[in-house]
């Protein structure tokens, strides 16, 4: 009886081991949560165009200045991943999108997020203790920050996000989550639409000196500082503009991209245009007129930009840039990857 007893049990262990294999190579899906979840713990939801509207109501900021609005209410949002930090040009962020109210919003996390929140995840934001935050115009989801200069901070730390973010399911991108503008009607493109996945179709690349802003010339480096443009001879830090790029020891890592390239590539800022001639107003970009913005982070960031004159199609996120009391308006673009910029 005993040796029977022996059997069993070793049959029993055996077959909990294979168990356990068997989880391990064919993990069951996480949770995939809804409205119900957050409604049942007593949380209201509140769409991302109402949460933007309240930021701007609460604060009373000026769009260039520091504020901050940490949330004490039991809210929810939740939307739509429309970017993706795989290629570097997006950092320790997503975008989150809201077909509803056709509105979106940058939600700060750390790196890698499109492992877990791909593009067309849907995402749920527990907001109560999370704190608003404005920056040169753009409205973020984050926590805290210890940086008087800064209005919010990333969400680092995996507990904090298990606490505060959640993934629903898995809704794949439509052609109705970009919003596509032409030479016909850019003209009506307005803030709502800032942190939208926004296709510029038929817009020009344009290289020379703008005509709004900083009069800034095109490509450059510091589009919204000093205008290292690559025939400039200031230094920063005593070095060129010219001699950054072609891979200086501290800018090797970003340099090196040989004289066919060090122009034109995407590294810096480049200029889109559906409207080069109309300077606008003096304290604002005329409209029309966009900077794409690439970090040397990006994979992307040694590709060329179109050659001057050239129309090509642009998918990227919007978003803007200020000065600190909220003048000298620049529209800038993200790309979330090179090939989002296609000649026609």
């Amino acid at each position: 009886m005993k040796k029977i007893a022996n059997m069993f049990l070793v049959a029993l262990v055996a077959l909990l081991m294979t168990g356990c294999y068997n989880d391990f190579e064919n993990p069951a899906e996480g949770k995939v949560f809804t409205d119900e979840d957050f409604t049942a713990e007593g949380l209201e939801y509140i769409s991302i165009k109402q949460l933007k509207a309240d930021f701007w109501r609460t604060t009373g900021a000026g769009t260039g200045a520091v504020a901050s609005w940490e949330i004490t209410e039991p809210l929810y949002t939740r939307g739509k991943v429309i970017s993706s930090d795989r290629y570097g040009s997006i950092y320790k962020s997503v975008y989150l999108y809201d077909a509803e109210t056709e509105s979106a919003i940058e939600l700060k996390l750390n790196s890698g997020t499109y492992v877990f929140y791909g593009a067309g995840r849907e995402l749920f934001v527990k907001l109560e203790g999370l704190v608003l935050g404005n920056y040169r115009g753009m409205v973020s989801i984050g926590t805290k920050s210890g940086n008087p200069e800064y209005s919010n901070d990333n969400l680092e730390l995996p507990v904090m996000i298990a606490d505060h973010v959640f993934r629903g399911r898995n809704l794949g991108m439509e052609q109705s989550d970009t919003l596509v503008v032409d030479a016909s009607n850019y003209m009506a493109l307005t803030e709502d639409a800032l942190g939208r996945l926004v296709r510029f179709e038929n817009i020009e690349s344009k290289f020379g000196t703008a005509p709004w802003g900083y009069n800034n010339s095109f490509p450059n480096y510091f589009a919204n500082q000093t205008s290292y443009d690559v025939n400039s001879t200031e230094k920063l830090n005593g070095v060129s503009f010219r001699e950054m790029i072609q891979g200086t020891p501290t800018w090797a890592a970003k340099g090196k991209l040989g004289d066919d390239k060090k122009d034109t590539y995407f590294y810096g800022s480049a200029w889109f245009t559906y409207d080069a001639t109309d300077p606008g107003q003096n304290t604002n970009a005329a409209p029309g007129n966009y900077v794409v913005r690439t970090s040397g982070y990006a994979r992307f960031m040694e590709e060329a930009i179109p050659a001057d004159g050239t129309k090509v199609d642009l998918t990227a996120i919007l978003v803007k840039y200020t000065n600190s009391s909220g003048r000298y308006v620049t529209y800038q673009l993200t790309l979330n990857d090179g090939n989002d910029v296609v000649a026609r």
